[in-house]
């Protein structure tokens, strides 16, 4: 498990329609994880918030800093 994943997850997930369509058929924060690790994927959700607070130091404008966020808050959602 690493951070990479988690941020090639990030990075995957804003262009890969499929992988998008799989993860938000999940039913759960476990079974997207599981989904994740099945995809070569794993990592925590501790390593996951290492990847968006990194990510958003790195912003440069409100607008990116919303993206990281919407992506954290929809990661979250899942119970």
């Amino acid at each position: 498990m690493s951070t990479s994943n988690a941020l090639s997850f990030i990075r995957n997930f804003e262009t890969d329609t499929q992988m998008r369509k799989l993860c938000n058929s999940c039913k759960s924060r476990g079974e997207l994880l599981d989904l994740l690790s099945g995809m070569g994927l794993p990592f925590t959700e501790f390593e996951f918030d290492e990847v968006i607070n990194s990510l958003l130091v790195k912003c440069q404008t409100y607008e990116q800093a919303g993206y990281v966020k919407n992506i954290k808050d929809w990661f979250y959602l899942f119970g």
